[in-house]
């Protein structure tokens, strides 16, 4: 982890402990979910994406991230060398409001609302944009594929999911990478693939448009 970027985290949870021993709407599971959100297998299966995007990723003036959290995806991103804009969308305002303190490169932005919906603006779905969701088991798998369906043909995403149907939050899981594949409503398919993790789960991943 760059030691700047590494500084931004420190930094932000001391803050959080400070504020939250003097204002009491400070809540403090927000520390926990930060780590969470930059544990080892967060930093794995993003890198997995980045690597593996590195084939598409010239030319693109965009990449816009689905569930963006606190903006890890970005911050690997831009350590690759992603020279466009990385748009990070959640529907949480806390993930803007805390991820915009940890942001160290330039072109890297927060909006808070719901990041399927960007296909209704024509400025932002065309081809020239990549569309990344690492967190596909949070998202009903119909409101994933009116986004597939309604993208601009050309436009390459990526997409993640998992087995891992213990966490209640994990709303739609699937069994394997051929399941996750079978339920997506893409023409073309140019990578997949599964990573076990500490033999807990599997998380799966396709490229593709």
């Amino acid at each position: 982890m760059q030691q700047l970027f590494f500084d931004r985290v420190v930094s932000l949870l001391s803050e959080i402990y400070i504020k939250s021993k003097y204002v009491k709407d400070i809540d403090i599971f927000r520390l926990k979910d930060i780590l969470d959100s930059l544990s080892k297998g967060q930093f794995e299966n993003k890198e997995w994406a980045v690597k593996e995007l590195q084939p598409y990723l010239k030319n693109k003036d965009a990449c816009i991230i689905i569930g963006g959290w606190y903006g890890l995806l970005s911050y690997i991103l831009k350590e690759l060398q992603f020279d466009g804009d990385v748009w990070n969308y959640d529907l949480d305002p806390v993930c803007r409001e805390y991820g915009e303190k940890l942001v160290i490169h330039d072109k890297v932005h927060f909006i808070t609302d719901n990041g399927l919906t960007f296909v209704n603006d024509e400025a932002w779905n065309n081809k020239n944009k990549i569309i990344i969701c690492t967190a596909c088991e949070h998202i009903e798998q119909d409101d994933i594929n009116e986004m597939l369906i309604k993208k601009d043909k050309d436009a390459i995403v990526c997409l993640q999911s998992n087995n891992y149907y213990d966490i209640d939050s994990h709303i739609n899981c699937h069994d394997s990478l051929d399941h996750f594949i079978s339920e997506l409503p893409l023409r073309e398919i140019y990578y997949s693939g599964t990573k076990n993790w500490n033999k807990e789960y599997d998380r799966f991943m396709v490229i593709g448009k």
